[in-house]
């Protein structure tokens, strides 16, 4: 895409989702209103890909479902986390790999309510919260890995997908509005969660040979569009633009994973 054509790229912004209501009431309408004020015009949708019940939860395998189900119809897209509402973030074209998150993300509560135990975010390597990817990269990465279930992980994973094959990054400094909810990823007292620990395992077993891993990913995803809806409290002109894909995947989580998520596979 030339520059001159970029005010003209589609976007489709991708959340996982799954059984967070409160945050998903405040997201839309925000988000909404906030691309409805743009100054600069985008051409956005949204899709909440919606993981169904029964196993734990994947962000990786969903974000990989988000981006199939939208490929056709848009030329990059945001890979975005529900507990970031944004205040002041560039969501233009971009022609690489660019997290846009950054004030909002410094410091999280692990368990608000329950701990006032704090984690940080590395901002200058992080790729989570709301990344722009041109669909070209993220063909070009196989997109995420697949094989993390529960917490933790597939964005550590991503980012090395795109360093190791020496792709180009890009960082743009985005004001946040973050939305506080338990971390999955660590105890109250903020010690690495079960499943936290064994998702590491994983990572490492992957990279363990010192070459990119193959064959997981985009390439190798297998699922089932249960239902399709649309979202509630978007802005006057904007309901066509915003969707909730329920889906179901054919792959499953290893024993380990599930018990150390506590569900059982």
């Amino acid at each position: 895409m030339t520059t001159g054509e970029s005010t003209a790229a589609r976007l489709h912004i991708v959340v996982p989702y799954r059984d967070r209501e409160d945050h998903l009431r405040q997201f839309v309408p925000w988000v909404s209103a906030y691309f409805d004020r743009l100054a600069q015009p985008i051409d956005y949708r949204v899709t909440f890909v919606e993981q169904e019940a029964g196993l734990p939860f994947n962000r990786g395998a969903l974000k990989n479902a988000g981006f199939l189900l939208g490929e056709g119809q848009s030329d990059y897209v945001c890979l975005h986390d529900i507990d970031y509402l944004p205040a002041d973030a560039d969501y233009s074209w971009a022609d690489c790999p660019t997290p846009i998150l950054w004030y909002g993300a410094e410091l999280r509560p692990v368990a608000p309510g329950r701990s006032d135990r704090t984690v940080t975010t590395n901002l200058e390597s992080t790729m989570g919260g709301a990344l722009l990817m041109p669909n070209a990269a993220m063909r070009q990465v196989d997109g995420y890995s697949n094989l993390f279930w529960g917490w933790g992980y597939e964005d550590f994973d991503f980012s090395l997908r795109i360093r190791a094959r020496r792709i180009p990054t890009g960082r743009r400094k985005g004001r946040f509005q973050p939305l506080d909810h338990v971390n999955d990823g660590f105890t109250p007292d903020a010690a690495p969660s079960p499943i936290s620990l064994v998702n590491r395992r994983v990572f490492q077993e992957l990279w363990s040979s010192g070459k990119i891993p193959a064959g997981d990913g985009l390439s190798s995803l297998s699922f089932e569009v249960l239902d399709r809806r649309p979202c509630d409290g978007c802005v006057e002109g904007a309901q066509d633009r915003w969707e909730i894909v329920r889906v179901r995947f054919a792959h499953a989580p290893t024993p380990e994973q599930a018990a150390a998520d506590g569900t059982q596979a």
